[in-house]
């Protein structure tokens, strides 16, 4: 637990490094904001529409430690989620990625994370890593698969679609994405 927590601790210290604002730079205090598209409030709170799919990284990422590594204990596979999931916050962070999505996706005006939004999507991921601990394999896909849903209908946006559109985005997604 104290390396989770140390490994958190990092990755805002390094996003800090980077230039990354604490907080909402419009100097709104919410802690969570229900705005997904177009918006300067996404992403730049504690918790947003992504946190749930963030919450899907880490019963992605409950699944992939249970096969790889399947010798440790549970407390060090929840760390090796932690630590993916604090890679990801710092690449997600990047003017690469950041003009990913502004190019392949609805998030035209994404500008990055606040630092306490990327500590949320931590939190978020290890809440993920617990609900499928929790719930084992085959409860954890139906909940996994019931999300992704949800948030197409919600946000049309989604886990698994995210990954489409950074890889190998299609313009029929995007033009979907934005009647939203």
């Amino acid at each position: 637990m104290i390396l989770t927590v140390a490994i958190t601790i990092l990755t805002a210290m390094l996003l800090y490094a980077e230039g990354r604002l604490w907080w909402c730079k419009l100097g709104d205090y919410a802690v969570y904001v229900n705005e997904a598209w177009n918006s300067s409030h996404t992403s730049q709170h504690l918790f947003d529409p992504y946190s749930f799919s963030h919450i899907l990284h880490g019963v992605s990422f409950f699944w992939l430690a249970d096969v790889i590594f399947s010798r440790f204990s549970v407390s060090w596979r929840f760390f090796i989620a932690i630590l993916v999931e604090s890679t990801w916050e710092i690449f997600e962070n990047s003017s690469f990625i950041i003009e990913k999505y502004r190019a392949n996706t609805a998030s035209l005006d994404y500008f990055g994370d606040s630092i306490l939004n990327s500590v949320g999507d931590v939190l978020a991921c290890a809440i993920g890593f617990w609900i499928a601990l929790k719930l084992g394999w085959w409860r954890s896909l139906t909940f996994f698969l019931l999300v992704e849903s949800f948030l197409l209908l919600w946000i049309r946006d989604s886990f698994l679609l995210n990954i489409v559109m950074l890889i190998y985005p299609l313009d029929s997604i995007k033009e979907w994405q934005t009647l939203a």
